[in-house]
């Protein structure tokens, strides 16, 4: 019995054999069908230099050459890549710095997160970095601070200091220290209710206004006023909020006298009001009013002035407070000269009687709101008058055509006054069917 199953399990022991190594051959094949062998590019993989400190003990700096990343060719199982990120954030390309050989190139070296890609999978486009050993400078820069967004109603953005000192003092190399041009610390004071401090990660500008890549700025070193190293680039900015006044009628002033019999009858600006921003104190102190400090001079004048005036030369003597943003520093002033006893009163449309208004047309008048009337008294008895002791007509029958019509205006004057100027006004005529459609 025993003979019959030792026979039986040691027999054919080579077609046996046979049959294990077809079996195993097929689930190869099966397995490699199901799950092949595939080759996948990852593009733009950054390179990290490690090690500088062994390059700036000789005093100079490393320089990358290229865009400071490479690609990465890897040939796996189809089931391990598709559990790497097509960002290639799975893999760490190093170059350090101890490995330069003479000729100004780093090996590199390749890991990946996935334990299953194994180096001898990878391979790496270029294989080696190329660098420049430059001087290694220093400089300081004066850094600025932007302010991104804007704060909740009825707030501007009055003062900003960056804590660790407005000086930063950068060290990199000179090819890079030669195109630097401006270094701002930016922060976010959207919806800011408060006075703050804020975190901003200082950015550098080159002279041609583009920022620097996280390339270029991996090769600087930036430090204080003092000399202590800024961390990942980070600075403590501190933002103080300043209360919004509108509305706040602008006064210019003159300065000389008109030629003789001439006197200033009014002075208007253009805009009337202005929005200033300023700290509770400042805006206690500036009232309600924003005197100008540069007056129109009128020395000599038979007629209108006018001027503009930049009202930065006002606010630089003015602490604590600024315009609103984006508001115009500049305003337009009109100082009315008339001789003396001129009267310039003011007549509102509605006061105007209108004749000959052609029917089926409409009928757009400029000024909208008001006429100016400038009368001249006879005498010095005569008795003082407003607006409403005119009558002011006007005839329309010429605007009966589309078009734009110069009208004039009669008035009738109380006795002892005369006309100083003519008056008219300007009426633009369109079909009512012309404008329907």
């Amino acid at each position: 019995m025993v003979h019959k199953i030792r026979q039986a399990l040691l027999g054919n022991l080579w077609l046996k054999f046979l049959s294990l190594v077809i079996g195993a051959a097929i689930w190869l094949m099966v397995s490699n069908a199901d799950n092949p062998t595939r080759t996948q590019l990852f593009t733009n993989i950054p390179i990290n230099i490690v090690n500088q400190d062994s390059i700036a003990d000789i005093g100079k700096v490393v320089e990358p050459e290229g865009n400071g990343t490479v690609t990465l060719r890897v040939t796996e199982k189809r089931s391990v890549l598709e559990k790497l990120s097509k960002s290639g954030s799975a893999f760490y390309v190093e170059a350090d710095m101890n490995n330069i050989t003479e000729l100004n190139t780093v090996p590199l070296t390749v890991t990946c997160s996935n334990a299953a890609v194994t180096w001898d999978k990878i391979e790496v486009l270029p294989s080696s970095l190329k660098v420049t050993l430059e001087d290694k400078v220093e400089q300081t820069y004066v850094a600025s601070v932007s302010a991104d967004g804007s704060p909740a109603i009825g707030y501007e953005v009055g003062s900003t200091q960056i804590l660790e000192g407005k000086n930063v003092v950068i060290a990199g190399p000179r090819s890079l220290m030669n195109i630097i041009n401006q270094v701002v610390a930016p922060v976010n004071v959207a919806g800011m209710e408060a006075d703050a401090v804020l975190s901003g990660i200082l950015k550098v500008y080159d002279k041609n206004g583009a920022a620097f890549t996280d390339s270029q700025l991996s090769s600087l070193e930036f430090k204080d006023e003092v000399g202590n190293i800024i961390t990942e680039h980070t600075v403590n900015v501190s933002v103080d909020l300043w209360k919004i006044k509108t509305d706040v009628p602008i006064i210019v002033t003159t300065t000389g006298s008109p030629a003789w019999g001439y006197n200033v009858t009014r002075i208007t600006t253009i805009p009337e009001t202005i929005s200033v921003a300023g700290t509770d104190e400042a805006l206690e102190a500036l009232g309600n009013e924003f005197d100008v400090a540069d007056p129109v001079d009128v020395s000599g004048a038979k007629e209108t002035v006018t001027a503009e005036i930049d009202l930065t030369n006002t606010l630089a003597g003015m602490d604590g407070i600024k315009l609103i943003t984006d508001a115009d520093p500049t305003v337009q002033v009109s100082v009315v000269i008339e001789a003396n006893g001129d009267v310039t009163l003011s007549v509102p449309l509605s006061d105007i009687n209108f004749e000959n208004r052609p029917e089926g047309m409409n009928l757009v008048v400029t000024p909208a709101d008001e006429v100016s009337v400038k009368i001249h008294p006879q005498s010095e008895d005569a008795a003082q008058i407003t607006g409403s002791d005119l009558t002011l007509s006007a005839d329309l029958a010429s605007c009966s055509e589309a078009g734009s019509y110069d009208i004039p205006i009669t008035v009738e004057l109380p006795e002892g006054y005369e006309l100083a100027e003519n008056v008219s006004i300007t009426v633009v005529s369109t079909r009512q069917e012309e404008q329907t459609e």
